[in-house]
């Protein structure tokens, strides 16, 4: 490695003066500066105060002119920061010669440099804030002198100090020949992917002014090299640290500071500390280079040199180092790595000895990437069931809508903000029939309850009607609407249940004539036994899920609609599961043919973040609230919103509405001949990627086969799905929208292969 750590020039100062009087126009009271490789001094007269450069001739001009290229660059792009400005020659040149060396000339910046003063944490990550601000002004720089040069400070060429580990006193080789190693086998390879540019490489706290309290300048920019942007940051954090400080702090808060401007990348935070240390070991190291070389350290220079290496004992002895340095770049400590078994006995301990899983045993999930999801042991999984991450899990453009609003504004709707207005009027848009009128709370249940609250209010009846095993919530209201929720310990008198459409298993059967008016006619008497209660409202999942996941006779709930409203009730779709899309149209009511009076929406209309909606008439809503307002926190928060907002967009650009009807028909396709194979399987029906396979143990009888083993047997074989239907013997297919045909076939073979192996 070339040293460029070199003795300054000695020009006589007359000389020099002279000089830059005439070259210049630039003359008054001169005082000598330090510097490394330069002789630097200031000169104050009436055209102000300057540094005058006169520079080491072995730097090369073109690392020069990489100097008066960034400092004008800066000047454009961020006028306001405060870094020197290039003062021209009388001639225009930014560089001139005297007695075989480069001269350059830059204003004098206002303060005192920061090296000897203790900062306050908020002064620490203020220090953090400018070197981000500097960083993100270079980055459009372009200049190839810095990524040619060999400079010894660049931190990624340190292993070519290692030679001097030997020089060091006998206690601190061990800990420097350590560092040394992991940063040339770890740390250089990974910095070698990461973001790289023209960095200022060198902002210590000699290199930094403050005035009046406040970080007023950075100067120096003679270490420019081409490199990782976060060598910057713990460049600087390693030189801000003194003996006997918490270090702790001083880390966090410019870390802190940094990642406010220009968010670290994870990889990047990880580092730090790692380059915080070799920054520490290579001052020694340099400087033993520096005395084979007959050169003696002069000014700050000497600040550091005794320092460093107890420095490091005593960062080494802060514990949770690394994890302090990811809360400041905003991560979150890596989770320790526990078995399944271990996380199991946590959960129970904490959330009840009874916990609701789908496995035994359970799944410890860690990850989840479109239909994919992975467990704790690596494992990835086919994700046939879960509808919540509707368009895909951790999909990016969601992902991104969400912490996007998560950094400008997340308030509640009273006050008049954008997201829930734009978002309202793209639901409103989408039901259509003159359902404009939108209220936003947090999920498919509070939306269910609300929905439940306006048809009583609307209509003056309270009574209800659902179909038998259905399934529309947790709140207590909604409790009543969701036999499903307790069979056998289900009661609710004001509620009436209508036996489900099933044209397979119940009295009409698929085929036969008049399934839509026969299924229908069974409403009639239930609306009636309500008696002097009267009905409110009819609540149905377009899917049909909890009954099995019907295929219904066309006209059917129209039918029923015009019965429910017959009787002074609204009709209420619960598009949870079989809207935005699953069933190959954007609402699932559509399938039927119908209009409802209200929608209610829940968390997969947010990808998973908690979003729930009524979407129904304007006048419905104005009677509403004629009797009181209504009001929920969070409903309709900013960051809800945005989620919304991004998912309608992904329906909408990559065409979700088409793909679930085509891959839906795939795989239902797909099913229907495994039945040749398997006699288990009694009948296969769904729409759009709703999809239900009913077991049986015999196809003549239709008696109901369990599906509990053959969803195991398909766990095995790394795909998820549940089973639902009164007998529990219906597989429930009904995966995330970015499930493709490519995905059904594995579906398809991993169920072949299970059926085989009962």
């Amino acid at each position: 490695m070339m040293l460029t750590t070199m003795r300054p020039p000695r020009v006589d100062l007359a000389e020099i003066a002279a000089f830059v009087a005439a070259r210049y126009g630039v003359s008054g009271e001169w005082v000598a500066l330090e510097g490394e490789r330069d002789q630097n001094l200031r000169v104050t007269g009436a055209a102000g105060a300057f540094v005058v450069k006169v520079c080491h001739p072995a730097e090369g001009v073109a690392v020069l002119e990489a100097q008066v290229g960034v400092l004008e660059h800066i000047a454009r792009v961020d006028p306001g920061l405060a870094v020197p400005r290039v003062r021209r020659a009388l001639d225009g040149a930014a560089l001139t010669e005297l007695a075989g060396c480069p001269v350059l000339v830059l204003s004098w910046l206002v303060g005192d440099v920061i090296g000897g003063r203790g900062l306050t944490p908020a002064q620490h990550r203020a220090v953090g804030v400018a070197i981000a601000r500097l960083g993100r002004a270079m980055r459009g720089f372009v200049h190839g002198a810095p990524a040619m040069r060999p400079l010894v400070w660049d931190t990624r060429l340190a292993g070519g100090l290692a030679g001097h580990v030997g020089e060091l006193p006998e206690g601190d080789r061990g800990s420097a020949g350590e560092v040394l190693a992991r940063h040339v086998g770890r740390t250089v390879p990974a910095l070698e992917g990461m973001r790289s540019q023209i960095i200022h490489g060198d902002v210590h706290p000699f290199n930094s002014l403050m005035d009046g309290g406040e970080v007023s300048g950075i100067i120096d920019f003679g270490d420019l090299v081409q490199g990782s942007l976060v060598q910057d940051l713990a460049n600087a954090a390693a030189d801000f640290l003194t003996p006997g400080g918490d270090h702790g702090a001083v880390l966090f808060q410019m870390v802190k500071g940094y990642a406010s401007v220009t968010p670290l990348e994870e990889a990047e935070a990880d580092l730090v500390l790692d380059m915080v240390e070799m920054r520490l070991v290579m001052t020694p190291l340099i400087e033993a280079a520096k005395r084979a070389q007959g050169i003696v350290s002069e000014g700050s220079l000497t600040h550091f040199n005794d320092r460093s290496m107890p420095l490091l004992r005593e960062l080494r002895a802060v514990e949770g180092m690394r994890n302090l340095i990811r809360r400041a770049a905003n991560f979150a400590p890596p989770a320790p790595a526990v078995t399944m078994e271990e996380a199991w006995a946590r959960r129970r301990r904490v959330m009840g000895a009874k916990p609701y899983v789908f496995y035994d045993p359970p799944i410890h999930m860690v990850q989840g990437e479109g239909v994919w999801l992975t467990d704790s042991a690596g494992r990835r999984y086919l994700d046939c069931y879960n509808n919540v991450p509707h368009v895909g899990h951790c999909h990016p453009y969601v992902v991104e809508a969400i912490a996007r609003q998560a950094r400008r504004l997340n308030t509640n709707t009273r006050y008049v903000t954008d997201q829930s207005v734009d978002y309202a009027e793209r639901l409103g848009a989408l039901a259509g029939d003159g359902l404009s009128a939108v209220v936003f709370v947090n999920s498919g249940s509070e939306a269910n309850d609300l929905a439940w609250r306006m048809a009583k209010a609307w209509t003056g009846h309270s009574g209800g009607m659902a179909m038998e095993f259905a399934y529309h919530g947790v709140t207590e209201a909604i409790d009543a609407f969701s036999p499903s929720n307790a069979p056998g310990a289900w009661a609710a008198p004001h509620i009436r249940l209508l036996p489900p459409p099933d044209d397979y298993r119940g009295p009409w059967r698929r085929g036969e004539a008049g399934l839509a008016e026969n299924y229908a006619a069974l409403a009639g008497p239930l609306i009636a036994d309500l008696g002097p209660l009267g009905l409110a409202a009819f609540m149905v999942d377009s899917a049909f899920m909890t009954n099995g996941i019907l295929d219904v006779a066309p006209g059917y709930l129209q039918a029923v609609a015009a019965a429910v409203r017959g009787a002074g009730g609204l009709f209420i779709a619960d598009e949870v599961q079989s809207g935005f899309g699953r069933m190959g149209q954007f609402w699932g009511h559509r399938h039927h043919g119908v209009v409802p009076d209200i929608i209610t929406i829940g968390k997969p209309a947010g990808n998973g973040h908690p979003v729930g909606a009524v979407i129904t008439r304007p006048e419905i809503l104005e009677h509403f609230l004629t009797l009181g307002p209504f009001f929920s926190t969070f409903g309709g928060n900013n960051v809800a919103c945005a989620a919304g907002l991004a998912v309608l967009d992904v329906i909408a650009d990559e065409g979700l509405c088409e793909r679930a009807r085509v891959t839906g028909e795939h795989l239902r396709a797909g099913l229907r001949g495994l039945m040749a194979r398997h006699g288990l399987i009694g009948d296969v029906r769904g729409v759009g990627l709703a999809v239900g396979v009913e077991l049986v143990q015999d196809r003549e009888t239709r008696e109901p086969a369990g599906a509990g083993r053959l969803v195991g047997l398909l766990r095995d074989e790394g795909v998820l799905l549940g089973s639902e239907g009164v007998h529990g013997n219906v597989l429930k297919i009904r995966p995330p929208l970015a499930f493709g045909p490519d995905h059904a076939d594995l579906l398809v073979q991993a169920l072949d292969r299970a059926l085989g192996r009962l």
